[in-house]
């Protein structure tokens, strides 16, 4: 101790401003970095949503072509229940298959998800479909086994 005086150690009013000041800059761009990080994940796991609505679309269609007798007509496209899009459905069995498509034509009753015989070729189908908020369909050809086992056999022409 000096006559009278105290040294005190410690940091000063201006110094706990300023340590706050950047200390909240810091919070700020982590809090940022954070909901961009939600944000993003919520637009990867719509995007997910929407290619497997495709996906499982595309697979009940390539698995009943594959098995053969597929009549171009059987499955179309309607207004999905929830009002969003349009919905696969199989006229045979009356019920939808997938929600969350979109149309491919001006509306759903327009859109045609299954072409039989594509380039005059029997039993080649062409599968068109197209996930909600995607610009362009995911086109897919598929052949019926028996029509295709039929061709080979073929005696060449």
């Amino acid at each position: 101790m000096i006559a009278g005086r105290t040294i005190e150690r410690g940091v000063s009013l201006v110094e706990l401003l300023v340590a706050l000041a950047i200390g909240m800059l810091v919070l700020l761009g982590a809090g940022r970095l954070y909901l961009g990080g939600v944000e993003n994940l919520i637009r990867v796991d719509d995007l997910g949503e929407r290619q497997e609505a495709v996906s499982l679309g595309a697979l009940f269609l390539l698995r009943d072509i594959r098995r053969g007798g597929v009549e171009p007509g059987r499955y179309t496209l309607v207004e999905a229940a929830s009002g969003e899009g349009c919905a696969l459905h199989d006229s045979v069995a009356g019920e939808p298959l997938v929600d969350g498509l979109a149309a491919t034509a001006g509306s759903c009753a327009a859109s045609e998800p299954l072409r039989g015989d594509v380039g005059g070729r029997s039993g080649l189908y062409r599968i068109t479909l197209r996930a909600l908020e995607v610009s362009e369909p995911l086109v897919l050809h598929a052949m019926d086994r028996e029509a295709a086992v039929r061709r080979a056999g073929a005696p060449a022409p």
